[in-house]
């Protein structure tokens, strides 16, 4: 059985970001469906920053990521609000492997 090549993807901190989504204060319950329909809108490999101050969205982040197989690199702090850099990842099936 023939195995799928693995090609290193590069960091997230690597690529520059194509979309900026400024969340500010507001509750995850209001940023994560904004968040999915921008991350959507993203050529795979493409990359987001979220800038986010409310701690829930800060909390709940790393989570929703890692069930969508997105590339996560941690919220620097900017003032009030952390920077996050979410890179969109599609794994194909031979890549789950």
């Amino acid at each position: 059985m023939r195995r799928a090549m693995h090609i290193p993807t590069p960091s997230a901190k690597d690529v520059p970001a194509v979309m900026v989504v400024d969340a500010g204060g507001e509750p995850w319950e209001q940023v994560e469906p904004l968040l999915a329909r921008r991350v959507g809108e993203l050529p795979p490999a493409a990359v987001l920053e979220l800038i986010a101050s409310e701690p829930g969205v800060c909390a709940a982040l790393p989570h929703w990521c890692a069930e969508r197989g997105h590339a996560l690199e941690p919220g620097v702090p900017d003032g009030d609000a952390s920077v996050f850099r979410i890179r969109r990842d599609d794994l194909s099936p031979l890549e789950l492997r």
